[in-house]
């Protein structure tokens, strides 16, 4: 919790700034700027489903289908990051939290949604599942205090050091300077003293 606060404490002041405070410019262009993120996001697929990870000499990844989708992206994203975490190891039912977490259309997504893209990113080697009965007490402490469900998922080690080593598909489809210039230019339009509490808040 205490993460949580220190942003929200951070957050202050941006609460007291809002659109009106602007110029119909730096509106616009502000909006233009996350316009230009948010179609870059589009294109930001994490997964790759289908062949998924190729075996050979070095392991890789095959391209990112066309019909990919965000929620794909996203559990690969959210299963990266639970990596780093004291456990590797989530529930459907934490992964569904996550992204109800982020309100929107991803809060009325029915509990079939994810279970048929969890199914895909496991067949593909993207994720890899365990019955909780292979797993030490110690570990399942580590995951929730009640296990009312029977497997847990993880993102698959191989996935996670062909990323490490280089194999980023979004590479060209979202460059990561046009994000960083996009959110320079909305930084850039913001009045000075907005711009100076977010440099201050930048370590």
């Amino acid at each position: 919790m205490s993460e949580y606060y220190q942003i929200d404490e951070k957050l202050n002041y941006f609460r007291d700034l809002r659109w009106e405070d602007l110029s119909l410019y730096e509106k616009t262009a502000i909006a233009d700027s996350i316009l230009d993120i948010s179609l870059l996001s589009k294109n930001f697929h994490r997964s790759v489903r289908e062949e998924g990870v190729i075996k050979g000499e070095f392991d890789s990844l095959s391209k990112a289908q066309h019909d990919r989708d965000e929620i794909s992206s996203m559990i690969i994203i959210k299963m990266t990051l639970q990596s780093f975490e004291d456990s590797p190891w989530l529930s459907l039912h934490q992964l569904i939290h996550y992204f109800k977490s982020k309100g929107g259309k991803f809060y009325s997504l029915s509990r079939d949604t994810f279970e048929r893209r969890v199914a895909s990113l496991c067949r593909s080697g993207e994720l890899e599942k365990v019955n909780i009965k292979k797993l030490s007490e110690d570990e399942l402490s580590k995951i929730a205090h009640n296990t009312t469900f029977k497997y847990v998922y993880k993102i698959s080690t191989k996935v996670n050091k062909i990323h490490e080593k280089g194999d980023y598909q979004v590479a060209k489809a979202a460059p990561l300077d046009k994000f960083l210039n996009a959110i320079i230019d909305i930084i850039q339009l913001l009045p000075e003293d907005a711009k100076d509490t977010i440099i201050k808040n930048i370590k």
